[in-house]
């Protein structure tokens, strides 16, 4: 197990942002593949179904841009199947109180476990946990699961048409394109010989305890949130998905980069977005979604603080986003992260502590 970093390494780590290679063509395709589903919605007078869309675009914002076609292809086609699922039996059970509550925890559980395979089943793991949650939240609107499901799958079609055709231009401009309709020279993705790993691993309890950690975090979180008032304690739960890290040691530093992030994002979107016209919502959404591929690798701080007024706007649905709510987002997350520090990661720490 890593040892804790410094304290003032964490504190320098919240405001010090990492040097990154910048993938321009990707950032204005992120920007595009949100803001465009939004101003369509906008201008035929459903915001509502284009702020859903946009939950598509955002779910499969990371997948399909590196490798070979056919690595672009698995990436897209298994991050949109897997996500629409969740999303639409998130939605099924999201009125449902405790069987929703039950669901995430089991969702949760069971794509921990999962995550362990490799990088994309990790990527798309942790996708499904969070997406389940919101779909949960969504079900409790007045649009039908089927409904939902429906411009969730076109926001995905609209950001993988973008993905996919930008790197089909590019290699038809290039020389080598037909080189690399199969991907890169190298070795296959040894997928075989990662499952056979990651089955090893779950005959020890090493393999199981990021599972049991986040799963436990999780009920708890969905016990706070059920007797805690509001329509949105879900967000309680959502942080917890996203401070829980199968890398222990980093929780601590991530719970408090995404309590800060939020309040800062609180308090300066929430402004933005109570003066905006539609067309300035069309706008922000649209920056927020260029900066953020960027910003989740360079200062997660930063990322938090953008991703809460997008997810607040998307989750309202076109609704007055009152500054009351923005005041329950930054309560939920502390919340969120309270529970994160001290279910998923202190107990388990002291734990391996008396271990060793």
């Amino acid at each position: 197990m890593k040892d804790p970093l410094p304290v003032k390494d964490h504190a320098a780590r919240l405001v010090r942002f990492q040097r990154i290679e910048i993938d321009v063509t990707r950032l204005v395709l992120s920007g595009i593949a949100l803001a465009l589903p939004v101003a369509i919605g906008a201008a035929t007078g459903h915001l509502a179904d284009g702020l859903t869309a946009v939950m598509g675009a955002l779910l499969i914002s990371a997948a399909g841009h590196e490798g070979g076609w056919r690595a672009r292809f698995v990436d897209v086609g298994a991050s949109a199947a897997i996500g629409a699922l969740v999303v639409w039996l998130g939605a099924l059970v999201g009125r449902h109180g405790t069987l929703a509550s039950g669901w995430i925890a089991l969702v949760a559980f069971g794509a921990a476990l999962v995550g362990g395979i490799g990088t994309l089943e990790a990527r798309i793991a942790a996708n499904s946990v969070v997406f389940t949650i919101i779909g949960a939240h969504l079900g409790i609107g007045p649009e039908s699961p089927g409904h939902i499901l429906l411009y969730v799958v076109l926001g995905m079609a609209v950001a993988a048409a973008l993905t996919l055709g930008t790197h089909a231009l590019s290699r038809a401009l290039s020389p080598l394109w037909r080189n690399e309709l199969e991907g890169p020279p190298g070795p296959k993705w040894p997928f075989r010989r990662s499952v056979q790993k990651w089955r090893a691993g779950l005959r020890t309890w090493h393999g199981w305890q990021y599972a049991v950690r986040l799963v436990t975090s999780m009920a708890v979180a969905e016990v706070v949130s059920h007797f805690r008032p509001g329509a949105h304690t879900y967000w309680i739960a959502l942080t917890v998905s996203l401070v829980v890290l199968r890398d222990e040691a980093a929780s601590p530093i991530r719970a408090v980069e995404r309590g800060l992030g939020t309040t800062i994002g609180v308090l300066v979107g929430g402004g933005l977005i109570g003066v905006l016209p539609t067309w300035g919502i069309v706008v922000l959404i649209g920056a927020i979604g260029a900066v953020r591929p960027y910003l989740k690798l360079a200062n997660y701080t930063a990322y938090a603080a953008v991703m809460t007024p997008l997810i607040t706007m998307l989750n309202e649905l076109g609704h007055d986003i009152s500054w009351a709510v923005l005041r329950e987002r930054v309560l939920d997350t502390l919340i969120g992260c309270a529970i994160g520090l001290c279910v998923g990661y202190v107990p388990w720490r002291m734990w391996s502590s008396r271990q060793h």
